[in-house]
């Protein structure tokens, strides 16, 4: 994983974005990680891991809901409430 400087990628950001296809490029600016530029591949296996984990969450949330008498009925009730 390579490390640029903000005025770095500014100064060959199409040649940037041809590397962040083989490799992740951490863009720092003062000395702190600023944002990763990253290729779309690793971005939808990225979104691939967090919806996977965010459907095993609501899941288990759900059972635990429901072993403590939460209907679809009350959920709706509660859902509509204006308090």
């Amino acid at each position: 994983m390579r490390q640029l400087s903000v005025s770095e990628v500014q100064k060959d950001f199409a040649d940037i974005i041809k590397q962040a296809q083989k490799e992740s490029i951490i863009v720092r600016n003062n000395d702190d990680n600023y944002v990763a530029i990253i290729s779309m591949k690793d971005y939808e296996n990225l979104v691939k891991i967090k919806n996977s984990r965010l459907k095993k969450i609501a899941k288990e949330m759900g059972k635990e809901a429901e072993e403590n008498g939460l209907t679809p009925e009350i959920l709706e009730d509660i859902l509509n409430s204006d308090t």
